[in-house]
């Protein structure tokens, strides 16, 4: 996936996860890869296998740099996140700076929090992959994320990257 010799490669394209303290679940929930391009993403899904609003989980979004899938994938987090059930705002709103430790780096990515309830989206940059972060009942700052290479250990209930 980090092949940076063809054309059509995503060009420094990282996949970040949460690092392996993570006690619940891990999963592959979709990605994709488009060889004239070189626009790569990945979804990874932390938490329970059967999604429970109440429960601890974490959505990570790894995406090239340029990719239109991840302002699409913020607008979604950002709709089921933020305002689950309602049409989404037609710009968002101001965010807040939070850091998270990324690749042993503190990093500072934006921050949006739902007023009612736990939910929160953040995003930010890591070198050249965006990154879309969505979850509930944790602090995004108690964050630790790590580049992967290799997803074998996520279950994927999809066909295999690549």
């Amino acid at each position: 996936m980090n092949d940076q010799s063809t054309r059509g490669s995503a060009e420094g394209f990282s996949v970040f996860a949460v690092d392996a303290n993570w006690p619940e679940s891990r999963q592959v929930t979709g990605h994709g890869h488009n060889r004239v391009t070189g626009d790569a993403h990945v979804y990874l899904w932390f938490g329970s296998p059967y999604f429970d609003p109440q429960v601890q989980h974490l959505t990570v979004f790894s995406a090239s740099s340029g990719n239109a899938e991840a302002t699409e994938a913020l607008e979604r987090a950002f709709e089921i996140y933020c305002h689950p059930g309602e049409e989404p705002p037609a710009r968002l709103p101001a965010s807040e700076p939070v850091t998270i430790t990324t690749d042993g780096r503190p990093m500072t990515f934006e921050l949006w929090r739902n007023t009612s309830d736990r939910c929160w989206v953040a995003r930010g940059c890591v070198d050249n992959t965006e990154v879309v972060l969505s979850g509930s009942g944790i602090e995004p700052s108690d964050l630790r994320l790590v580049r992967v290479s290799d997803l074998t250990s996520f279950s994927n209930p999809f066909a295999p990257l690549g």
